[in-house]
């Protein structure tokens, strides 16, 4: 009796974790990644622009960090719409991955 109960409880539980393990495959790993080529370049100029401020080596770490935060929040089409608008809105959009990033290189 008490061995039934526990194995309709670990039935029960395998179920639910069924479900959950399926639901995630379904959901996209990255869903607002960027595509490599945009990291590529993003990379490239955020390097060059931050090279003279943070040193060669603290700039790569800068860089590597500020692309990473981007491409979790943005997809190809959404950063896309981000970097056309005036410098003062992409300053505001990107705002939060700079900050974030200037004090991972500053530790």
């Amino acid at each position: 009796m008490i061995y039934s109960k526990r194995l309709e409880k670990l039935v029960n539980m395998i179920k639910k974790f069924k479900i959950i393990f399926i639901i995630f495959l379904l959901i996209p790993f990255k869903s607002h990644a960027i595509s490599e080529q945009n990291e590529q370049q993003m990379y490239i100029g955020c390097y060059q622009n931050s090279k003279q401020y943070f040193g060669p080596e603290k700039a790569k770490t800068y860089c590597q960090c500020t692309v990473n935060k981007l491409s979790e929040k943005f997809s190809d089409n959404e950063l896309d719409k981000v970097f056309k608008q005036k410098p003062e809105d992409i300053i505001k959009d990107t705002e939060f991955a700079s900050k974030f990033c200037e004090e991972k290189v500053e530790e």
